[in-house]
């Protein structure tokens, strides 16, 4: 069993106002699954897209928006988002704060597609 120390972990520079590391994957041992922390700075807009697995984001901290379906809604920490294959989903921080993620998806190699 693998011990993941996560103070070793660097975190890459910002870059278009988010932060990702990713804590469990194939590099770790895993193989099918993956996690990330994610930070999303304010301004933070993603493009609308879906992936090919389900995808679990845990709102670890401050708030996020997600468009989902033509529908905008607020996420708070305490929550979790649940988008399953194929469902069309973009996150947006506009608040002043970052956001902080934890995103999880059962597998090693995600597949994305853009729709905007």
């Amino acid at each position: 069993m693998a011990i993941i120390e996560h103070t070793t972990i660097a975190t890459p520079p910002v870059a278009d106002r988010q932060e990702e590391r990713t804590l469990v994957s194939a590099a770790a041992g895993a193989t099918s699954l993956t996690i990330k922390e994610v930070t999303l700075h304010p301004g933070y807009e993603g493009r609308l897209h879906s992936h090919n697995v389900d995808i679990a984001i845990m709102v670890m901290s401050g708030a996020v928006q997600i468009v989902d379906d033509d529908d905008v809604r607020t996420v708070r920490a305490g929550c979790t988002l649940l988008a399953p294959p194929g469902r069309p989903h973009k996150l947006i921080n506009a608040l002043w704060t970052p956001v902080q993620l934890m995103v999880t998806y059962p597998s090693n190699q995600l597949e994305t597609s853009y729709l905007e």
